[in-house]
């Protein structure tokens, strides 16, 4: 597509742009947000700098691209509940310190996260994406077709609770402090998404199982599902997927949830780094299995079943 608004310079041949000639805190132009969106969609994840973008303009934003949600444990910024704060003292576990997408754990997960710093450290915490459906493009043939005929448990308290024995004593349960924020957290059922989805505005097919939230596939052995997800943990992480971006005061981030994984690098103890974000928009993951080639198509074991009895 040819810009007319704004700027955009391809950052890696698969993910990640930089935009600019546009202030996002003033941003009233529909035609401008609809280049924006299409940037967002073609590059899942952009870049600006010297923006100026205070709680009230981000959540303006957000909305742009769908309603702005609450985070179901972040902590809110004060006077703007949908707008959150992620943390992080710089040593000690992290929520952030795994390849994931947001909140895959809902039954409509976010569709795009907006991020920028209020406060970084002189070094280090930078940020990275990869682009799950390079990843999955870039999968063997029979392994496409495996896990197109997969689905997978999302579970919240699954990732939490590795996270408290971290942090919270041995038994890895809530202190006194927390037990708003462990009745929030339990109170969430497992949800079931296809490990292959269809973007929900491109199309395109993409990998949707992420290391924070996806707990295990459906109807395989256990053990087998642990090392499957172990490979494609693993397979995310190759240098050909991503994009880093180094973080200043003034940087905005947007990107595609349904399109990417990120990664907070946890480089610079003993500082801090904390980030304002919003969530916004929301999608059911689906897949539509007559936008696979035949060839990739998994067979369909109903009929198999059926024609063996």
């Amino acid at each position: 597509m040819e810009y007319r608004h704004i700027k955009v310079e391809a950052m890696t041949p698969v993910v990640g742009a930089m935009v600019s000639e546009v202030d996002l805190g003033k941003l009233t132009s529909d035609d401008v947000f609809a280049e924006i969106s299409d940037a967002l969609w073609q590059y899942h994840v952009l870049f600006f700098r010297d923006q100026v973008l205070p709680p009230e303009a981000q959540s303006r934003l957000g909305n742009l691209f769908g309603e702005v949600t609450p985070h179901e444990f972040m902590r809110p910024l004060d006077g703007h509940p949908d707008v959150h704060i992620t943390d992080h003292e710089g040593d000690g576990p992290s929520g952030n310190a795994h390849w994931h997408t947001d909140v895959t754990y809902r039954k409509r997960p976010n569709l795009v996260t907006i991020l920028q710093p209020i406060e970084l450290p002189k070094l280090g915490g930078d940020t990275l994406w990869c682009s799950t459906g390079a990843a999955f493009d870039a999968l063997p043939a029979p392994m496409k077709t495996m896990l197109l005929g997969l689905s997978a448990e999302h579970d919240m308290p699954f990732h939490m609770r590795r996270l408290w024995s971290g942090q919270r004593g041995a038994d890895g349960g809530p202190d006194a402090a927390n037990e708003a924020e462990f009745k929030q957290i339990r109170d969430n059922p497992i949800v079931v998404h296809p490990a292959v989805i269809n973007h929900p505005v491109t199309g395109r097919l993409t990998l949707f199982v992420n290391s924070n939230w996806t707990k295990k596939f459906v109807d395989m052995d256990l053990d087998m599902s642990d090392h499957l997800l172990a490979a494609l943990f693993d397979w995310v992480k190759r240098p050909d997927f991503q994009v880093r971006f180094q973080w200043e005061m003034g940087s905005v981030g947007i990107f595609d949830n349904f399109a990417t994984q990120h990664y907070a690098v946890i480089d610079y103890a003993p500082a801090y780094r904390a980030m304002q974000r919003v969530i916004a928009g929301s999608a059911e993951p689906a897949l539509d299995l007559s936008t696979v080639a035949e060839g990739l198509r998994p067979p369909d074991w109903a009929s198999v079943r059926q024609a063996a009895e």
